[in-house]
C-alpha cells in the first residue's frame, strides 16, 4: 500500500507566541521531526501551509483551497493533491508519534473510510490515516461550514482503533506542544 504523508502545520499557534512548526525540539524543528518521520514510510509527503516558510526541501507545499476553516481544510486540499488513495495525516505539534504505532493505524485501513485512534474515549482525528474516498464529505462538511473533525468521522466508515495499550508504552503518544511551557517538560 502506497501512503501520502500529510503534515498539518496551518495553526495561527497563538497559544504558542510563536510559529509551532518552526520551533526547535530536541534538535530539528517540529516540522523536520515530522517530514522525516513520514519520509520513513510514505512514498510521498505533502506539507498543508499558506506560509512559504514551512517549505522543506522538495516536499511540495500545499495552500489551503478554502480559508479558515481548520484542520479540515488543510486535510482537504492536501487530499485532492495526494497521489495515493491512503493518506496519514499528522499535525505538526504532535512530535512524539511512533513509527510501530502508526504501523498499527495502517494495520486497520482496509475496508475503511479513516482510520482514527481512541483513548479514554477521545478521538485522535490529527494522528489519523484518510481514504481518498473521504473526499465528498469532507467537501460537503466544508460548503455547509461544519468543520469540526469529530462530525466528519461520524459520516464516514471509519475505524477507530483502542490505542489505549500505546500509551502504556508511549505515555506522550498524543501529547501536543501548545505552550511555551510545553517544550520544558
Amino acid at each position: 500500500m502506497n501512503i501520502t504523508g500529510i503534515i498539518l502545520t496551518g495553526g495561527k499557534s497563538s497559544r504558542m507566541g510563536s510559529d509551532k512548526a518552526l520551533l526547535e525540539f530536541e534538535g530539528k524543528t517540529l516540522l523536520k521531526r515530522a517530514v522525516d518521520l513520514c519520509s520513513s514510510f510514505c512514498e510521498e509527503v505533502l506539507i498543508s501551509s499558506n506560509y512559504p516558510e514551512h517549505q522543506v526541501e522538495d516536499f511540495r507545499r500545499i495552500d489551503d483551497e478554502d480559508a479558515d476553516c481548520g484542520p479540515i481544510g488543510g486535510i482537504y486540499s492536501c487530499l485532492k493533491q495526494s497521489s495515493h488513495d491512503w493518506n496519514l495525516v499528522l499535525s505538526v505539534d504532535a512530535p512524539f508519534v511512533q513509527q510501530d504505532f502508526i504501523r498499527f493505524l495502517k494495520d486497520g485501513t482496509p475496508n475503511f473510510e479513516a482510520v482514527v485512534p481512541i483513548h479514554a474515549g477521545k478521538k485522535e482525528p490529527l494522528i489519523a490515516f484518510y481514504h481518498k474516498k473521504a473526499l465528498p464529505q469532507i467537501e460537503a462538511r466544508i460548503k455547509a461550514e461544519n468543520y469540526k473533525l469529530h462530525f466528519l468521522l461520524e459520516k464516514l466508515n471509519t475505524n477507530f482503533m483502542d490505542a489505549g495499550e500505546w500509551l502504556k508504552k508511549y505515555p506522550d503518544l498524543f501529547r501536543n506542544l501548545n505552550n511555551p511551557e510545553d517544550l520544558f517538560f
